[in-house]
């Protein structure tokens, strides 16, 4: 069991590391109340919630004809479509793993049959619990029971042997993990996470922040392989964009009794950029004893696993020279962006007891794409129909959760926004960041063209 512990630690980080955070807490925390709730006060806008709008869509949900519906496919009724939505909630070694993404799927269907569904079909969220170790028997029971997967992932989602492809079943992403479920047919993800597309422009703001440090780096990861493609794929990128990675220290998935050792590595070498492929747990043990032996990189930059009130809480005040990018408006800007409110007033609203966090936003942002695609299907609803529908999107950005992206291209977001981590929590950094585009820092610049091989066809 410990091994098996070690290994979801680690995987759980990999998907994380394409994936937004998952800082928050249940939806009826202080911390997530409604600053400017239109929930209750749509009036004439369309993309007012009470109207079945979202962010900048309108009527993402509408009742449509019902007397030209008839069952279509696998799923698909007259008057239902069954999806599921995949997690690893039932883990043992981490209860409640993902269940913010199970939450967001609940809080979005009861919001769009109050809306008379999909052109008139009611919703219904099947819950495929993978426990980590499942998967395989999650999607074989998906391939007989519902129309599509929405919104889901699990950290082993290479271990169903190809059946998801093989019995034709679509996946609306959540998040993929694996490099071999990341090139899989039938899949489109609303934050597209390619092989070799490397989002590297987080990391070239360390020379921003403190210039030069690129030359002097250092990229940490546990001793797990998959993890370490993670770290080596960080590797290449910070060498492309000039930089120097001086060491490659690995450490043990399940943490360390005694993280000294490595800051005395870090110190020895005068490493001056630190990135840490791992858990916001450990990061904040490592700064903890970078406080006790007063030194620190100058620069931290982490992906959006990070983003996560472990780091801040569990740190204090030893976190210092850190920072966490994102490619979603942080919950902190809420008051700044109507879909970051709309999502947060739609689990108030809907799933009042579920988990707010930005894994949530990410499942909602996958199924706002998958209302999309099966409204533009029409009346004759089919998986052939919502894949080619999905992959037609072009252009998507959550109604406005998230930085623009392609789904259609599989190309991800070439945006990011920099969020600064202290004792007090996060906060936006807009002179790490450089803004052009509202407040994210968006150039095609920022995503690189990796050349090493990373296990799977380009």
């Amino acid at each position: 069991m410990t091994r098996v512990r070690g290994l979801a630690l680690a995987a759980v980080f990999v998907f994380m590391v394409a994936a937004c955070g998952r800082s928050g807490t249940s939806s009826n925390s202080s911390e997530t109340n409604s600053t400017g709730s239109n929930a209750s006060a749509g009036g004439t806008d369309p993309t007012a919630l009470a109207q079945g709008g979202f962010g900048d869509l309108a009527k993402v949900c509408s009742p449509g004809d019902g007397a030209a519906l008839t069952a279509s496919d696998k799923g698909v009724s007259a008057t239902e479509i069954h999806v599921a939505t995949v997690t690893d909630k039932g883990f043992s070694g981490r209860p409640g793993l993902n269940k913010e993404m199970y939450d967001a799927a609940v809080a979005f269907a009861k919001f769009c049959n109050e809306h008379g569904g999909i052109l008139g079909r009611k919703l219904v969220i099947d819950d495929r619990d993978a426990k980590l170790t499942d998967y395989n028997a999650v999607v074989l029971q998906s391939c007989e029971d519902d129309f599509a997967m929405v919104g889901g992932g699990a950290v082993f989602d290479d271990g169903d042997n190809n059946a998801r492809v093989d019995c034709g079943l679509p996946n609306i992403a959540g998040y993929v993990v694996s490099p071999k479920a990341r090139v899989a047919p039938l899949q489109v993800q609303p934050l597209p996470n390619p092989v070799y597309k490397f989002s590297a422009g987080p990391l070239a703001a360390a020379n921003t922040i403190s210039p030069g440090s690129l030359n002097s780096s250092s990229v940490m990861t546990g001793a797990l392989p998959s993890t370490i493609i993670v770290r080596d794929a960080t590797v290449e990128a910070i060498e492309l964009l000039g930089g120097k990675v001086l060491d490659k220290p690995e450490y043990n998935v399940l943490g360390e009794s005694n993280w000294e050792p490595f800051v005395l590595g870090l110190k020895n070498d005068n490493v001056k950029f630190l990135h840490m492929v791992g858990e916001p747990e450990n990061l904040a043990l490592l700064e903890k004893a970078m406080q006790t032996d007063g030194y620190y990189p100058d620069v931290i930059i982490e992906t959006p696993n990070h983003y996560d009130k472990k780091l801040t809480d569990n740190g204090g005040d030893a976190i210092k020279n850190t920072w966490v990018s994102l490619a979603f408006t942080p919950f902190e800007l809420a008051n700044e962006n109507k879909a970051t409110q709309d999502y947060l007033d739609l689990m108030k609203q809907f799933n009042p007891d579920g988990k707010v966090a930005s894994l949530g936003a990410q499942t909602t942002s996958a199924f706002l794409l998958f209302a999309k695609a099966a409204t533009d299907c029409g009346a004759t609803l089919t998986r052939t129909c919502l894949v080619e529908k999905a992959k037609a999107i072009t252009s998507w950005t959550g109604g406005g959760l998230h930085a623009e992206t392609n789904p259609g291209g599989n190309v991800g977001a070439s945006c990011f926004i920099l969020m600064k981590a202290s004792a007090a929590g996060f906060t936006y950094d807009e002179a790490a960041t450089k803004p052009n585009k509202g407040r994210f820092n968006c150039d095609t610049k920022n995503l690189l063209d990796l050349k090493n091989d990373y296990g799977v066809p380009r």
